[in-house]
């Protein structure tokens, strides 16, 4: 399983909360300058999954995504691991919620006391997704995996040429066009 691939399962493994929480912020760091910021909400989650998931991405640029993702991931929670980023939630959804009251728009008020209340087993979640996003990163997105997944990859064949001795071919993938180089093989007698 590629980097990316390792992402996108785990990050679906996740509550929507979770994602859609990571979406927001990751957003406009990976899509900085793009009308993506523009979207908000699941559109943002729905851009991210686009972003790991494109088809025919180049090696080398699947294994810069993987690494863009783990180092904008891994700041986000660390703020949540350290309770700053908590803070400036618990702000902000008091500061919402009071604008809701205000503007008398009491759906809005109710979501957001809700969030609010929600907000300590919110914190607890973060533990969980932290220690298994350490457990991916130590699988699947260390330096050699990195280094592994970006670098073309060869495989052996043997190509049948009728009554002659068997051919090796050598295929290297790269993106998904495959070119074979044949390499002849002298018969000992």
């Amino acid at each position: 399983m590629s980097p990316l691939e390792a992402i996108c399962r785990w990050l679906g493994s996740q509550d929507l909360d979770t994602q859609l929480d990571f979406a927001a912020y990751a957003a406009p760091s990976i899509f900085e300058g793009s009308d993506i910021l523009t979207l908000g909400g699941p559109e943002h989650l729905d851009a991210l999954l686009r972003w790991l998931t494109e088809p025919e991405l180049d090696p080398r640029a699947a294994a810069g995504r993987a690494l863009t993702f783990r180092i904008v991931f891994e700041y986000f929670a660390q703020s949540r691991i350290r309770g700053d980023g908590w803070k400036r939630t618990e702000e902000l959804e008091r500061k919402i919620l009071e604008q809701a009251k205000c503007d008398g728009r009491l759906a809005a008020a109710r979501k957001t006391q809700r969030k609010l209340q929600l907000l300590p087993a919110r914190k607890e979640n973060w533990y969980c997704v932290v220690k298994s996003w350490n457990r991916l990163a130590a699988t699947y997105l260390t330096r050699e995996a990195l280094a592994n997944n970006a670098s073309p990859r060869w495989s052996l064949r043997v190509i049948s040429t009728g009554d002659c001795s068997p051919t090796v071919a050598r295929s290297r993938e790269i993106s998904s066009d495959l070119s074979f180089v044949r390499i002849r093989r002298r018969r000992l007698v």
